[in-house]
């Protein structure tokens, strides 16, 4: 048949193929040509005049007719549709009449009809990709992976940059979002909702764009902890502008992502990226060391310190509140005997001069003063510092040693002299063991004070009992 277009079609039908087709005698139930060709009084010959001036209409038309008994879709076509300006139709791939079962695309032997468009694909990797899932009924894990677990699939943006799109489905499995969820195993659409093939072009102009227009996904569920993330250190840099602060994906990973519990050693290597001559502080230090060197899950990690989603800068107010983190293990009698530290260093400190100015300034409301004045008082960071903190015996920056502690004493105190450090009676409550002299002149004021007391009370009590018998003796 010609087309007022002038193109032609053949009209001759290979009755043995259609036969050996899913339509055909082959089958239970086949199919009469009017099954397709409706209405049949059209098809009478002679037929009427063409109704379509070109072949690509003629090929639309007839297409439609699939929907007459495959409706809804029997897969998503993972091609461009009627819409577009050069659609893929069902017969651009399954021809009109010699429709082969989804068997022979799975084994291979229809693959061919891919090439006619497909010219420069490899055969078997289109076979793979069909295998894979390509053309699921639904976009589900087995669709989108039937892609995205190919090798060297990449993506280049407009400034050069190239993102890897290719996702091991193991990552997948093992990560928080794996089988091992409590609510379920998360499909790929739980987070890339509406994504069908061919995707929508993407406008991000590099790969820090991308991930920046992509991480706001995990408030989807997540929408507690994103909403802390906005107004902590990283979230406030971001909004600043500043591209290369950290958000959700850099620290938890996109399909990897890994619980936090127990994962100290693992928190201190991400932080690393954007910190890493901080993290060489803290390795060095008696925590990152006992972290590192010696696999001491107990010891304190970044986020210990600085919060997890609520990341804190490091202002006044952050120093002035040091104390109270530190207490957090400090005060752990179970935990500390572990290492036989002192539990009493945090009430040691708060009635010393220093920890009772400290009180005197939260009485005094500093919480609510500007947070980047500092104050006048000492925290545990001016004395341990604060990621380089070592052994109090360490004999190079110790404080346990006399000469390391008059250094650090003399930061505030630059007149102090050698023997200013004896002022201190460390973090130890005075007993037998630590602070002798101190131990035995308390002790004997708590037992000389109450007799003195005691004393006194009893002569005041004689002579009141003198003068009341005196004057009734009187009267």
């Amino acid at each position: 048949m010609t087309f007022p277009s002038g193109e032609q079609k053949s009209v001759q039908v290979d009755v043995a193929a259609l036969d050996r087709s899913v339509h055909g005698r082959i089958t239970s139930s086949p199919l009469a040509c009017t099954d397709c060709h409706r209405p049949a009084a059209a098809f009478r010959f002679p037929h009427a005049p063409l109704a379509v001036p070109d072949l690509d209409t003629y090929r639309q038309v007839r297409a439609l007719g699939c929907e007459h008994c495959h409706t809804p879709q029997p897969h998503l076509t993972s091609h461009p549709g009627p819409a577009s300006d050069n659609p893929v139709l069902c017969t651009d791939c399954h021809t009109g009449h010699e429709v082969q079962p989804t068997s022979a695309w799975q084994a291979g032997t229809e693959t061919t009809a891919c090439l006619t468009c497909h010219v420069d694909e490899d055969h078997n990797r289109l076979t793979t990709l069909i295998q894979a899932g390509m053309f699921a009924t639904e976009p589900d894990d087995l669709y989108c992976l039937s892609c995205h677990t190919q090798p060297g699939l990449t993506l280049t943006l407009a400034n050069g940059d190239v993102l890897d799109l290719t996702v091991d489905p193991d990552d997948l499995a093992h990560s928080v979002h794996g089988p091992g969820n409590e609510w379920g195993a998360l499909s790929c659409t739980n987070c890339h909702e509406n994504y069908l093939y061919p995707h929508e072009p993407v406008t991000a102009v590099s790969a820090r764009d991308y991930s920046l227009e992509k991480y706001a996904t995990c408030a989807t569920c997540h929408e507690q902890n994103y909403e802390k993330t906005l107004t902590d250190v990283h979230g406030g840099a971001l909004a600043a502008g500043v591209q290369e602060a950290a958000m959700c994906t850099d620290c938890h990973g996109a399909h990897d992502t890994q619980p936090l519990r127990g994962a100290n050693l693992e928190i201190g290597l991400t932080c690393q990226q954007c910190h890493s001559a901080i993290y060489e502080e803290y390795t060095d230090s008696v925590h990152g060391a006992a972290l590192v060197m010696d696999g001491d899950l107990n010891v304190p990690t970044c986020i210990d310190c600085h919060g997890v989603h609520d990341i804190r800068p490091i202002t006044a107010q952050f120093r002035y509140q040091s104390p109270q983190t530190c207490a957090q293990c400090h005060v752990d009698e179970e935990l500390m005997g572990q290492y036989g530290i002192s539990t009493d260093v945090f009430n040691t400190y708060v009635a010393d001069f220093h920890g009772t100015t400290v009180t005197l300034f939260d009485h005094a409301g500093f919480e609510d003063e500007d947070p980047l004045v500092r104050t006048n008082m000492a925290v545990c960071s001016d004395c341990h510092g604060v990621h380089n903190i070592m052994a109090t015996d360490d004999p190079d920056t110790g404080i346990a040693i006399k000469e390391n502690l008059l250094i650090t004493c003399q930061e505030c105190h630059p007149t102090a002299t050698a023997n200013f450090p004896d002022a201190w009676t460390s973090h130890h409550q005075p007993s037998l063991e630590h602070n002798v002299l101190t131990f035995l002149v308390i002790t004997f004021y708590q037992i000389f004070i109450p007799l003195v007391l005691g004393f006194l009370s009893f002569l005041v009590l004689t002579d009141i009992y003198r003068r009341v018998r005196f004057r009734l003796q009187s009267g």
